[in-house]
């Protein structure tokens, strides 16, 4: 997963995380998200330390992800509505 040659493995991974959470519910407050975001954070710093560059860029994408994802969650939901 670290070496150079295995960028396309990684992206597959990264993949496989997105779409391994499956269906779920929308937190109007993004909190999954955020919490997504800490833990492959976290695991980025544990293979980072471990000596695993570009692998631990890899999860640090996942945790920018989930970050842009609770942010387009919370801007969408407190956006005025109709109804409103």
């Amino acid at each position: 997963m670290n070496d150079k040659q295995s960028d396309e493995l990684r992206r597959g991974f990264r993949t496989e995380v997105f779409n391994s959470r499956g269906t779920h519910w929308v937190d109007p407050t993004g909190k999954p998200e955020h919490e997504l975001a800490v833990q492959w954070r976290k695991n980025a710093n544990a293979i980072e330390d471990a000596g695993f560059a570009r692998f631990a860029s890899t999860l640090k994408e996942l945790a920018r992800s989930y970050e842009r994802d609770a942010e387009q969650i919370i801007t969408r939901h407190s956006l005025p509505t109709d109804e409103d």
